[in-house]
C-alpha cells in the first residue's frame, strides 16, 4: 500500500481525473434523477409510472446491484477518451466494461432470468481482474481504482451473502450492504499492501518465464536495413572484459549523478544475454583520463537530460511512442523525429527511453542511444572502453517492432529476423554494474525498478 510515499493510493492520475469527476457526480444525479422520475409519475406520467413500480419492486439485493454496475458503466466510460491515445488497448477494455456493466444494469432493472449469476460474473470480475493488474504491477491502485472497485465487489457481496438468501428483512440487508462496503475496501487494501512488498519477489520468481521476452525488450527498436542473423554469430555468452595476456587493469570506480551509482571498470560479461554481442569484442583498452571524464560527462548529462521523462506522459507528449509490446514487464519508447535525425550521440537528443512497469506504476530503466541507419560502421566512443555499445541477433521483427525472438525456432506470426542497430544504455535505477553496463541482470532491472520511489503522481503503465 503506497499511502506514505507520495501518497500512492490516494493520488488520481490525471487520465483517472474523469472518472473521479463522474463518480462524485453521480450520487447526486442519481437522487435528482429519481425525485424527478417520481415527480412526473405524481403527475399522471404513464412511463413514469411504470418506471417507479418496476424500481419499487426491486428488492434491495437488485437496488445494490443497479449501483453497482452504475458506478462501474459510468466511470470506465469517463476514462476512455485519456486512454484512447497512448493506451487503445485499455481503452477498448474499457469499452467493453462500460457495455458490460450496462448489459447488467439493464438486465438486474428489469429482472431478467439469472441475473444474480450474470451482476456477480460482471461484478466481481471486474474485481479479480483488477486485482491481478495491481498484483503483477500492470496497474498502480489509485483512489478512483479504489473507490469504484470497491462500490463494484460490494455489490457483488451483497448478492453473494447468505444472509441476503434467507433473510427478507430490509433492515438486515441494509446492514449487510453497510457491512459489505468496508469488507470490500479492506480486500483491495490488502492487495495492493501485497502488491507492493511482494514486488520484487514476485519479479524475481517471473524472471525465468519472461527470459526469452526479455532479450528482445531489451533490443530496441531499429534493426540494419535488409540484415539478417550472421551465418558465424554465437547465442553464447560473450568472453569477460578482461585485459588481453600480459596487460594490465587498473580497477575504476568512477562517481555519476545517476541513482545507478558509479561507473564501473572492468566491465563483467558473465550476465551477457545469449542472442547478444558488443559492437566492438574484446575491448579492453584502460581508459584514458580523458576518456574517464568523458564517460562521466555523457552519463551526468543524460541523467539531467532525462529526468524529465521520468514522467510516462511528459515523455509521451514529447513524441516517444512504444516500440515493444505495451504493459509487458520492459518496454521501449523511440522517438522517430529524434532517431531520424541521425544523430549518434547527444543527451539533448536521446531516441529511446526504457521502463519497467511496477506495481506503483512505469518507472524510467534507462536512455537508450541508438546509432541511425545512415551512420557510419563504427559507433563513437567517447569514453573508450566504458562507452560500449552492444547488438542483438536473435531478434524477430514485424512493421518496425521486436515481437519477440528465435532462440527457440524460426521467427512467426510474420516476423523476420534481423540484427539490431548499435545500441548502447545509461540506466538511471541501481541496477547491477553501474550506469553504463551492456546488459544488466534482467532480475536487477525489474527490482530495480521496483525500488524506485513512487512519482506523485504516479505513471500509468507504459
Amino acid at each position: 500500500m503506497h499511502m506514505t510515499r507520495a501518497n500512492g493510493i490516494l493520488t488520481v492520475p490525471s487520465e483517472h481525473l474523469p472518472g473521479l469527476i463522474a463518480l462524485v457526480a453521480l450520487v447526486p444525479l442519481i437522487w435528482v434523477s429519481l425525485y424527478g422520475v417520481r415527480a412526473l409519475a405524481s403527475n399522471g406520467s404513464i412511463r413514469a409510472q411504470s418506471l417507479v413500480r418496476r424500481f419499487d419492486g426491486l428488492t434491495f439485493t437488485a437496488k445494490a446491484v443497479l449501483f453497482g454496475s452504475l458506478v462501474g458503466a459510468v466511470v470506465h466510460a469517463a476514462i476512455i477518451p485519456t486512454h484512447w491515445g497512448g493506451e487503445r488497448v485499455t481503452a477498448i477494455l474499457f469499452i467493453v466494461g462500460t457495455i458490460g456493466f450496462g448489459l447488467v444494469f439493464w438486465w438486474t432493472f428489469m429482472s431478467k432470468a439469472h441475473w444474480k449469476f450474470l451482476s456477480v460474473a460482471m461484478l466481481a470480475g471486474t474485481f479479480c481482474a483488477y486485482a491481478l493488474y495491481v498484483v503483477r504491477g500492470w496497474e498502480t491502485m489509485d483512489l478512483v481504482g479504489l473507490l469504484t472497485t470497491t462500490i463494484e465487489f460490494a455489490a457483488a457481496l451483497v448478492v453473494l451473502s447468505p444472509i441476503a438468501a434467507r433473510s427478507g428483512s430490509k433492515t438486515r440487508e441494509r446492514w449487510l450492504a453497510l457491512g459489505a462496503v468496508p469488507l470490500a475496501l479492506v480486500t483491495l487494501l490488502g492487495t495492493a499492501t501485497i502488491a507492493s512488498t511482494a514486488g520484487p519477489a514476485a519479479a524475481a520468481s517471473s524472471v525465468s518465464s519472461m527470459s526469452a521476452t526479455t532479450s528482445a525488450a531489451k533490443a530496441g527498436p531499429a534493426q540494419s536495413a535488409g540484415s539478417s542473423k550472421p551465418s558465424g554469430s554465437s547465442s553464447s555468452s560473450m568472453p569477460s572484459m578482461s585485459p588481453t595476456s600480459g596487460g594490465t587493469t587498473t580497477a575504476l570506480s568512477l562517481p555519476t549523478t545517476s541513482t545507478a551509482g558509479p561507473i564501473l571498470w572492468p566491465d563483467s560479461m558473465t550476465t551477457m544475454a545469449a542472442g547478444m554481442e558488443m559492437a566492438e569484442p574484446n575491448c579492453v583498452a584502460q581508459p584514458t583520463a580523458s576518456q574517464q571524464a568523458a564517460a562521466v560527462a555523457l552519463v551526468d548529462q543524460t541523467v539531467a537530460a532525462a529526468a524529465p521523462y521520468k514522467s510516462l506522459a511528459a515523455a509521451k507528449a514529447a513524441g516517444y511512442i512504444p516500440v515493444t509490446k505495451s504493459g509487458a514487464r520492459i518496454v521501449h519508447y523511440i522517438n522517430p523525429a529524434i532517431y531520424r535525425e541521425g544523430i549518434d550521440i547527444s543527451p539533448t537528443a536521446i531516441p529511446a527511453l526504457v521502463y519497467a512497469n511496477t506495481s506503483h506504476g512505469a518507472v524510467l530503466l534507462a536512455a537508450m542511444y541508438l546509432m541511425p541507419k545512415t551512420g557510419g560502421s563504427t559507433p563513437p566512443q567517447p569514453g573508450g572502453c566504458l562507452t560500449q555499445w552492444h547488438i542483438h541477433t536473435d531478434l524477430c521483427f514485424s512493421s518496425g517492432k521486436v515481437v519477440g525472438n528465435d532462440s527457440a525456432g524460426a521467427c512467426t506470426n510474420g516476423s523476420v529476423n534481423q540484427v539490431s542497430q548499435p545500441m548502447m544504455h545509461v540506466w538511471m535505477t541501481p541496477v547491477t554494474g553501474g550506469p553504463l553496463a551492456p546488459d544488466p541482470p534482467a532480475l536487477t532491472e525489474v527490482q530495480s525498478a521496483a525500488s524506485m520511489p513512487v512519482l506523485n503522481p504516479p505513471n500509468g503503465t507504459a
